[in-house]
Protein backbone atom coordinates (compact mmCIF):
# COMPACT_ATOMS: atom_id res chain seq x y z
CA UNK A 1 0.00 0.00 0.00
CA UNK A 2 1.36 3.41 -0.98
CA UNK A 3 0.44 6.65 0.77
CA UNK A 4 1.74 9.86 -0.75
CA UNK A 5 1.73 13.58 -0.19
CA UNK A 6 2.32 16.08 -2.96
CA UNK A 7 3.67 19.61 -2.86
CA UNK A 8 3.72 20.58 -6.52
CA UNK A 9 2.04 23.84 -7.53
CA UNK A 10 -0.01 22.19 -10.27
CA UNK A 11 -1.05 18.72 -11.35
CA UNK A 12 -1.94 18.20 -14.98
CA UNK A 13 -2.29 20.56 -17.95
CA UNK A 14 1.51 20.93 -17.86
CA UNK A 15 3.71 18.92 -20.20
CA UNK A 16 5.51 17.15 -17.37
CA UNK A 17 2.47 16.37 -15.26
CA UNK A 18 0.00 14.70 -17.61
CA UNK A 19 -0.83 11.20 -16.33
CA UNK A 20 1.35 11.82 -13.29
CA UNK A 21 -0.14 8.97 -11.19
CA UNK A 22 -1.62 6.93 -14.07
CA UNK A 23 -1.52 3.23 -13.25
CA UNK A 24 -0.32 3.60 -9.64
CA UNK A 25 -2.49 0.66 -8.64
CA UNK A 26 -1.17 0.57 -5.03
CA UNK A 27 -1.83 4.26 -4.29
CA UNK A 28 -4.39 4.12 -1.46
CA UNK A 29 -4.70 7.77 -0.41
CA UNK A 30 -3.22 11.12 -1.20
CA UNK A 31 -3.43 14.67 0.15
CA UNK A 32 -2.88 17.50 -2.28
CA UNK A 33 -1.47 20.92 -1.29
CA UNK A 34 -3.70 23.97 -1.11
CA UNK A 35 -2.03 25.77 -4.01
CA UNK A 36 -3.33 23.41 -6.69
CA UNK A 37 -6.20 24.80 -8.78
CA UNK A 38 -6.59 22.17 -11.53
CA UNK A 39 -6.26 18.43 -11.86
CA UNK A 40 -5.48 17.63 -15.46
CA UNK A 41 -6.23 14.77 -17.81
CA UNK A 42 -5.61 11.16 -16.67
CA UNK A 43 -3.80 12.21 -13.47
CA UNK A 44 -5.21 9.40 -11.27
CA UNK A 45 -6.33 7.12 -14.08
CA UNK A 46 -6.09 3.46 -13.13
CA UNK A 47 -5.35 4.09 -9.44
CA UNK A 48 -7.51 1.12 -8.51
CA UNK A 49 -6.62 1.17 -4.78
CA UNK A 50 -7.34 4.87 -4.25
CA UNK A 51 -10.14 4.89 -1.69
CA UNK A 52 -10.12 8.53 -0.58
CA UNK A 53 -8.74 11.85 -1.66
CA UNK A 54 -8.70 15.36 -0.22
CA UNK A 55 -9.08 18.02 -2.89
CA UNK A 56 -7.85 21.56 -2.13
CA UNK A 57 -10.52 24.24 -1.82
CA UNK A 58 -8.99 26.14 -4.73
CA UNK A 59 -9.65 23.38 -7.30
CA UNK A 60 -11.83 24.72 -10.13
CA UNK A 61 -11.74 21.88 -12.67
CA UNK A 62 -11.10 18.16 -13.13
CA UNK A 63 -9.66 17.11 -16.48
CA UNK A 64 -10.73 14.31 -18.80
CA UNK A 65 -10.37 10.80 -17.31
CA UNK A 66 -8.91 12.31 -14.11
CA UNK A 67 -10.23 9.46 -11.90
CA UNK A 68 -10.99 6.94 -14.62
CA UNK A 69 -10.85 3.38 -13.28
CA UNK A 70 -10.47 4.34 -9.60
CA UNK A 71 -12.60 1.35 -8.70
CA UNK A 72 -12.01 1.65 -4.92
CA UNK A 73 -13.02 5.32 -4.69
CA UNK A 74 -16.17 5.20 -2.54
CA UNK A 75 -16.67 8.92 -1.98
CA UNK A 76 -15.13 12.24 -2.85
CA UNK A 77 -15.86 15.78 -1.71
CA UNK A 78 -15.67 18.35 -4.48
CA UNK A 79 -14.64 21.93 -3.54
CA UNK A 80 -17.42 24.51 -3.54
CA UNK A 81 -15.74 26.57 -6.25
CA UNK A 82 -15.34 23.86 -8.86
CA UNK A 83 -16.90 24.76 -12.21
CA UNK A 84 -16.26 21.88 -14.62
CA UNK A 85 -15.92 18.09 -14.73
CA UNK A 86 -14.11 16.70 -17.76
CA UNK A 87 -15.11 13.89 -20.08
CA UNK A 88 -15.25 10.45 -18.41
CA UNK A 89 -13.81 11.97 -15.25
CA UNK A 90 -15.28 9.27 -12.94
CA UNK A 91 -15.77 6.57 -15.55
CA UNK A 92 -15.64 3.07 -14.04
CA UNK A 93 -15.46 4.30 -10.44
CA UNK A 94 -17.54 1.28 -9.51
CA UNK A 95 -17.46 1.91 -5.72
CA UNK A 96 -18.61 5.53 -5.91
CA UNK A 97 -21.92 5.40 -4.02
CA UNK A 98 -22.60 9.09 -3.57
CA UNK A 99 -21.30 12.44 -4.68
CA UNK A 100 -22.40 15.99 -4.00
CA UNK A 101 -22.00 18.34 -6.93
CA UNK A 102 -21.45 22.01 -5.94
CA UNK A 103 -23.90 24.54 -7.33
CA UNK A 104 -21.02 26.26 -9.16
CA UNK A 105 -20.57 23.47 -11.71
CA UNK A 106 -21.52 24.69 -15.19
CA UNK A 107 -20.00 21.97 -17.38
CA UNK A 108 -20.44 18.21 -17.15
CA UNK A 109 -18.32 16.22 -19.60
CA UNK A 110 -19.48 13.28 -21.71
CA UNK A 111 -19.55 9.98 -19.81
CA UNK A 112 -18.71 11.74 -16.55
CA UNK A 113 -20.25 8.98 -14.38
CA UNK A 114 -20.29 6.14 -16.89
CA UNK A 115 -20.08 2.68 -15.25
CA UNK A 116 -20.43 4.09 -11.73
CA UNK A 117 -22.39 0.99 -10.84
CA UNK A 118 -22.83 1.87 -7.13
CA UNK A 119 -24.23 5.37 -7.66
CA UNK A 120 -27.86 5.34 -6.48
CA UNK A 121 -29.02 8.97 -6.83
CA UNK A 122 -27.73 12.36 -7.86
CA UNK A 123 -28.81 15.99 -8.13
CA UNK A 124 -27.29 18.06 -10.91
CA UNK A 125 -26.64 21.80 -10.32
CA UNK A 126 -29.33 24.07 -11.74
CA UNK A 127 -26.80 26.20 -13.61
CA UNK A 128 -25.95 23.38 -16.04
CA UNK A 129 -27.62 23.90 -19.43
CA UNK A 130 -26.27 20.93 -21.43
CA UNK A 131 -25.87 17.25 -20.54
CA UNK A 132 -23.94 15.35 -23.14
CA UNK A 133 -23.34 11.79 -24.28
CA UNK A 134 -23.57 8.82 -21.90
CA UNK A 135 -23.19 10.73 -18.62
CA UNK A 136 -24.86 7.98 -16.55
CA UNK A 137 -24.48 5.08 -18.99
CA UNK A 138 -24.06 1.82 -17.04
CA UNK A 139 -25.06 3.27 -13.65
CA UNK A 140 -26.93 0.08 -12.84
CA UNK A 141 -27.82 1.12 -9.25
CA UNK A 142 -29.15 4.57 -10.17
CA UNK A 143 -32.77 4.92 -9.05
CA UNK A 144 -33.39 8.69 -9.16
CA UNK A 145 -31.98 11.80 -10.82
CA UNK A 146 -32.74 15.48 -10.39
CA UNK A 147 -32.02 17.29 -13.66
CA UNK A 148 -31.03 20.99 -13.82
CA UNK A 149 -33.78 23.60 -13.86
CA UNK A 150 -32.05 25.55 -16.64
CA UNK A 151 -31.53 22.56 -18.92
CA UNK A 152 -31.67 23.46 -22.63
CA UNK A 153 -30.09 20.42 -24.32
CA UNK A 154 -29.63 16.81 -23.29
CA UNK A 155 -28.44 13.61 -24.93
CA UNK A 156 -31.03 10.86 -25.28
CA UNK A 157 -28.48 8.17 -24.32
CA UNK A 158 -27.49 9.49 -20.89
CA UNK A 159 -29.49 6.79 -19.06
CA UNK A 160 -28.46 3.84 -21.22
CA UNK A 161 -28.29 0.63 -19.10
CA UNK A 162 -29.72 2.39 -16.01
CA UNK A 163 -31.89 -0.64 -15.29
CA UNK A 164 -33.14 0.52 -11.87
CA UNK A 165 -33.94 4.12 -12.77
CA UNK A 166 -37.51 4.83 -11.68
CA UNK A 167 -37.71 8.61 -11.15
CA UNK A 168 -36.45 11.63 -13.03
CA UNK A 169 -37.17 15.01 -11.50
CA UNK A 170 -37.15 17.78 -14.10
CA UNK A 171 -38.97 21.06 -14.59
CA UNK A 172 -39.02 20.54 -18.36
CA UNK A 173 -41.11 17.37 -18.39
CA UNK A 174 -43.11 15.01 -16.22
CA UNK A 175 -41.91 11.47 -15.61
CA UNK A 176 -44.55 10.03 -13.32
CA UNK A 177 -44.03 6.67 -15.00
CA UNK A 178 -41.07 5.56 -17.07
CA UNK A 179 -41.90 3.21 -19.90
CA UNK A 180 -38.54 1.55 -20.56
CA UNK A 181 -39.78 -1.13 -22.94
CA UNK A 182 -37.65 0.20 -25.79
CA UNK A 183 -33.98 1.10 -26.01
CA UNK A 184 -34.94 4.65 -26.99
CA UNK A 185 -37.36 5.17 -24.11
CA UNK A 186 -35.74 8.43 -22.96
CA UNK A 187 -35.82 9.79 -26.48
CA UNK A 188 -39.58 9.21 -26.41
CA UNK A 189 -39.81 11.10 -23.09
CA UNK A 190 -37.98 14.06 -24.62
CA UNK A 191 -40.05 14.14 -27.79
CA UNK A 192 -43.29 13.95 -25.82
CA UNK A 193 -42.06 16.89 -23.74
CA UNK A 194 -41.53 19.00 -26.86
CA UNK A 195 -37.78 18.53 -27.26
CA UNK A 196 -36.33 18.34 -30.77
CA UNK A 197 -33.03 17.08 -32.15
CA UNK A 198 -32.72 20.16 -34.39
CA UNK A 199 -30.51 22.79 -32.81
CA UNK A 200 -32.46 26.06 -32.40
CA UNK A 201 -29.21 28.02 -32.57
CA UNK A 202 -29.03 26.99 -36.24
CA UNK A 203 -31.79 29.50 -36.89
CA UNK A 204 -29.71 32.37 -35.58
CA UNK A 205 -26.72 31.29 -37.69
CA UNK A 206 -29.05 30.58 -40.66
CA UNK A 207 -27.77 27.02 -41.00
CA UNK A 208 -29.88 24.19 -42.30
CA UNK A 209 -28.68 21.59 -39.85
CA UNK A 210 -26.18 21.70 -37.04
CA UNK A 211 -23.10 19.48 -37.06
CA UNK A 212 -23.54 18.97 -33.32
CA UNK A 213 -23.90 15.53 -31.77
CA UNK A 214 -26.99 13.86 -33.23
CA UNK A 215 -27.80 12.50 -29.76
CA UNK A 216 -28.61 15.95 -28.37
CA UNK A 217 -32.23 17.03 -28.01
CA UNK A 218 -33.16 20.66 -27.37
CA UNK A 219 -35.84 22.28 -25.26
CA UNK A 220 -37.10 24.84 -27.74
CA UNK A 221 -39.53 26.50 -25.33
CA UNK A 222 -36.88 27.18 -22.70
CA UNK A 223 -34.39 28.36 -25.33
CA UNK A 224 -36.92 30.68 -26.95
CA UNK A 225 -37.79 32.17 -23.56
CA UNK A 226 -34.18 32.93 -22.59
CA UNK A 227 -32.75 36.38 -23.25
CA UNK A 228 -29.29 36.65 -24.77
CA UNK A 229 -26.45 38.79 -23.47
CA UNK A 230 -27.88 41.73 -25.43
CA UNK A 231 -31.22 41.41 -23.62
CA UNK A 232 -33.07 40.14 -26.68
CA UNK A 233 -35.28 37.07 -26.94
CA UNK A 234 -34.18 34.77 -29.80
CA UNK A 235 -37.40 35.68 -31.58
CA UNK A 236 -36.35 39.33 -31.81
CA UNK A 237 -32.85 38.38 -32.93
CA UNK A 238 -34.27 36.34 -35.79
CA UNK A 239 -36.60 39.17 -36.77
CA UNK A 240 -33.72 41.64 -36.70
CA UNK A 241 -31.84 39.46 -39.17
CA UNK A 242 -34.83 39.45 -41.48
CA UNK A 243 -34.89 35.67 -41.77
CA UNK A 244 -37.68 33.79 -43.50
CA UNK A 245 -41.08 33.43 -41.88
CA UNK A 246 -40.68 29.65 -41.55
CA UNK A 247 -37.75 30.21 -39.20
CA UNK A 248 -39.39 33.00 -37.25
CA UNK A 249 -42.50 30.88 -36.80
CA UNK A 250 -40.51 28.03 -35.22
CA UNK A 251 -39.53 30.30 -32.35
CA UNK A 252 -42.80 32.23 -32.41
CA UNK A 253 -44.73 29.05 -31.57
CA UNK A 254 -42.27 28.25 -28.77
CA UNK A 255 -42.49 31.64 -27.10
CA UNK A 256 -45.86 33.22 -27.90
CA UNK A 257 -45.67 35.72 -24.97
CA UNK A 258 -42.68 37.38 -26.63
CA UNK A 259 -44.98 39.03 -29.17
CA UNK A 260 -46.12 41.43 -26.45
CA UNK A 261 -42.56 42.48 -25.68
CA UNK A 262 -40.71 45.46 -27.07
CA UNK A 263 -37.18 44.83 -28.32
CA UNK A 264 -34.76 46.27 -25.76
CA UNK A 265 -32.16 47.11 -28.43
CA UNK A 266 -34.27 48.99 -30.99
CA UNK A 267 -37.44 49.78 -29.05
CA UNK A 268 -39.50 48.24 -31.86
CA UNK A 269 -42.24 45.61 -31.63
CA UNK A 270 -41.54 42.33 -33.32
CA UNK A 271 -43.28 42.85 -36.65
CA UNK A 272 -41.67 46.26 -37.20
CA UNK A 273 -38.28 44.82 -36.34
CA UNK A 274 -38.76 42.19 -39.04
CA UNK A 275 -39.63 44.95 -41.50
CA UNK A 276 -36.42 46.84 -40.75
CA UNK A 277 -34.04 43.86 -40.76
CA UNK A 278 -31.06 43.76 -43.12
CA UNK A 279 -32.99 41.75 -45.73
CA UNK A 280 -36.36 43.38 -44.92
CA UNK A 281 -38.38 40.16 -45.21
CA UNK A 282 -41.85 41.62 -45.84
CA UNK A 283 -43.26 38.09 -46.01
CA UNK A 284 -42.37 37.69 -42.34
CA UNK A 285 -44.18 40.89 -41.46
CA UNK A 286 -47.28 39.90 -43.42
CA UNK A 287 -47.42 36.39 -41.96
CA UNK A 288 -46.71 37.62 -38.47
CA UNK A 289 -49.65 40.07 -38.55
CA UNK A 290 -51.83 37.43 -40.18
CA UNK A 291 -50.91 34.93 -37.46
CA UNK A 292 -51.15 37.42 -34.61
CA UNK A 293 -53.29 40.50 -35.50
CA UNK A 294 -53.22 41.95 -31.93
CA UNK A 295 -49.55 42.80 -32.46
CA UNK A 296 -50.57 45.94 -34.31
CA UNK A 297 -52.08 47.19 -31.04
CA UNK A 298 -48.55 47.90 -29.85
CA UNK A 299 -48.44 50.72 -32.37
CA UNK A 300 -51.99 51.95 -31.75
CA UNK A 301 -51.43 52.12 -28.00
CA UNK A 302 -48.35 54.26 -28.43
CA UNK A 303 -45.83 51.86 -26.88
CA UNK A 304 -43.15 53.05 -29.26
CA UNK A 305 -42.16 56.45 -30.58
CA UNK A 306 -41.97 56.23 -34.36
Amino acid sequence: MLIASVNYATIGYHYHWYNVFWGCSSLASITLPSGITTIGHDVFRGCSSLASITLPSGITSLGNYAFYGCSSLASITLPSGITSLGNYVFNNCSSLGSIRLPSTITTLGDGAFMECSSLASITLPSIITTIGHGVFDGCSSLTSVHLPENLISISFDIFHRCVKLSAIEASSFSTTTLNKNTSDWFKDVLINAGFSNSNPCDILSDHRQSSNDYRLYYDWKRWAGTRGVDGRFPLFTVAAKGLQWSKIKQIFTSNMPAVNEIDVVTGLPLFLLAATGPTCDIESVYNFLKEYPPAVNNMNQGYVNY
